[in-house]
């Protein structure tokens, strides 16, 4: 994880109100899905892990014990088709919603329930390898078309786990190849900040990019600058407006950990 990924989450897990998913391959990740006709509107959403997975560490721990929350909330929420989905592939196993099916079938139950297209030339399966941490991605961009399928996670989900309710989502960007104070979320990235925004829209919960430029520690001091974008569900803003420097705060580690 990120610097500010590891603040975030060493923050939220002395916090008795909220906790935080992170989306952790080959831990528990969520995918948002659509298809080039549909789109920016989702064609489906999934929590996506490996089967028997032994975690090691809490992170990947807490987001596990999270994810009956985040599915009822889509479940009730929105019409958004979601699946729960767990992977073995060295075993060709896919298990959805529960039921076991061989990747090839699973990645069909996937492809109708998402209304995707699969690819001309699928992959059955991916080797297991210790150097590989996200053998879903790796599987799924050649199982299914590369060109009429989107698929993108989300970096994390604020939980209120007083009333089993979802605050907001967040996407981490760090780099430090543009000046902290000039930058903004990068043009070429419309097509996913569209999904972005649609999650929001269904699920009536604020969306923010969040922008650092810690890239050599391994968590943020609490009192450093960050940038923050922020999209509010159901809202009239443009792309054009929410990446605007007008639409961002600067506000320290600690202070958007309090506004999560």
């Amino acid at each position: 994880m990120t610097a500010l990924l590891n603040y975030i989450y060493s923050s939220f897990k002395r916090d008795k109100n909220k906790n935080v998913f992170i989306s952790d391959p080959p831990g528990p990740a969520i995918l948002l899905w659509t298809n080039n006709q549909t789109h920016p509107n989702l064609t489906g959403i999934s929590v996506v892990k490996e089967l028997n997975l032994d975690y090691q560490n809490q992170n990947q721990h807490i987001s596990h014990n999270l994810i009956t929350t985040i599915a009822n909330e889509i479940k009730t929420n929105t019409s958004i088709p979601f699946l729960e989905i767990e992977y073995d592939f060295l075993n060709d196993i896919l298990i959805i919603n529960g039921t076991r099916y061989n990747v090839s079938n699973g990645g069909n139950i996937i492809a109708n329930t998402f209304n995707l297209t699969i690819s001309n030339t699928p992959t059955k399966a991916v080797n297991n390898s210790q150097s590989v941490t996200d053998m879903f991605h790796i599987w799924s961009r050649s199982f299914f078309s590369g060109t009429a399928v989107r698929k993108i996670d989300t970096d994390l989900v604020v939980v209120d786990i007083i009333d089993n309710t979802l605050s907001s989502f967040v996407e981490i960007k760090r780099s430090d190849r543009v000046n902290f104070n000039s930058w903004q979320p990068f043009s070429n990235d419309l097509s996913n900040y569209e999904m972005m925004f649609a999650l929001s829209d269904a699920l009536n919960i604020p969306f923010y990019t969040i922008h650092h430029n810690d890239v050599n520690n391994k968590i943020i001091d609490a009192n450093k600058l960050v940038n923050v974008f922020t999209y509010d569900p159901n809202s009239p803003v443009n792309w054009g407006t929410f990446r605007s420097l007008q639409n961002r705060q600067q506000l320290t580690a600690q202070d958007i950990v309090n506004s999560l």
